[in-house]
């Protein structure tokens, strides 16, 4: 008799739901269901067309093609991820309702008074990727370099204004820790999504822009990347120099999209969909795509995953107390 691959997916996912290695555990029927028994629903927290929207498309195609249930990617934006999340949070916890999230996730349980969804909400199933988010700014500026940017920002204080992809976001983190730093005071102005942040720099509505160094990348002649905020330089993208490197250490945030789970969804279930999509995050064609998109893939288990994002959450928590982010 011929196995095809989602009936040895199925068999695989059982001996993960515990089989225990004694002869009468051996016989026992297996405790967890066949997986997936209907297409998986990915939800997004950002609009259409932006990079986690193309990334997911990605994945779940090649995840269609193991799994064999097809994976439709959803975009839900608004509320800095928070209709997504909550949404989530609430589906049924079989494994078909997924949700990438991205710092937002985090500093929502900071900044919001009322929140509909917990961190606890959510098991991590991977870390799929880490975001050097860069200051891209529109050419029309005519600054050359991040000095010259900062010098003219301090002529204008207050007139020159930045887009991110959401209030709350990486982009607004980062933004507001690079106004601290260089003493200068740029306008915050959020969007629903990296490509309406993105598209309103290239109409004149805002200057710049804090968002994924492949997005500041996008418009070459358009828009000019001059920095991204990590401690060492994209590997997609080394000719962008960090804000380290040009006098600001303090401005290192990088931005993550990790897919998650409702909290109460079978182990089994998760350390299924944790193994094949960190194999497909890491497949060199999937890796190459999603540098171009300005992603550098990780594939973290869920145990790596938990110990960033408490990283995150803390040094979130620190900049909020500042009082230099608010929604």
């Amino acid at each position: 008799m011929t196995i095809n691959r989602r009936q040895a997916l199925a068999a695989g996912l059982a001996t993960l739901g515990g089989a225990a290695t004694t002869a009468h555990a051996q016989t026992a029927p297996a405790a967890t269901p066949a997986y997936p028994t209907a297409p998986i629903r990915i939800v997004i927290p950002t609009a259409a067309g932006g990079g986690h929207d193309t990334m997911m498309r990605l994945i779940g195609q090649k995840l269609t093609e193991r799994l064999g249930q097809p994976c439709v990617v959803e975009s839900r934006p608004g509320a800095s991820g928070a209709i997504a999340a909550a949404a989530v949070a609430q589906a049924p916890a079989d494994g078909h309702t997924l949700m990438v999230g991205y710092s937002a996730f985090l500093s929502n349980t900071v900044l919001l008074d009322k929140v509909p969804y917990k961190v606890e909400d959510f098991v991590p199933v991977s870390m799929l990727a880490l975001t050097p988010i860069a200051l891209g700014i529109s050419e029309s500026l005519a600054a050359s370099t991040l000095k010259h940017y900062v010098a003219i920002a301090k002529t204008r204080p207050g007139q020159l204004s930045y887009a991110s992809y959401g209030p709350g976001s990486g982009g607004h983190f980062v933004g507001e820790l690079f106004n601290m730093a260089a003493g200068i005071n740029t306008v915050h102005v959020p969007y629903k999504g990296e490509t309406p942040a993105l598209l309103d720099v290239l109409a004149g509505q805002v200057q710049a822009s804090f968002t994924s160094v492949g997005g500041a990348r996008r418009y070459p002649g358009r828009i000019r990347a001059l920095a991204v905020a990590t401690k060492e330089r994209s590997p997609s993208y080394p000719d962008v120099p960090t804000f380290a490197e040009l006098g600001y250490p303090e401005v290192d945030m990088p931005g993550w999209g990790a897919l998650f789970a409702p909290a109460k969804t079978p182990p089994a279930v998760v350390q299924l969909l944790t193994r094949e999509i960190n194999r497909i995050v890491l497949l060199p064609e999937v890796k190459a795509k999603l540098s171009e998109l300005g992603f550098d893939a990780v594939g973290w288990d869920g145990a790596r995953t938990n110990e960033f994002l408490k990283e995150q959450l803390a040094s979130t928590r620190k900049l909020v107390a500042s009082g230099r982010i608010k929604l």
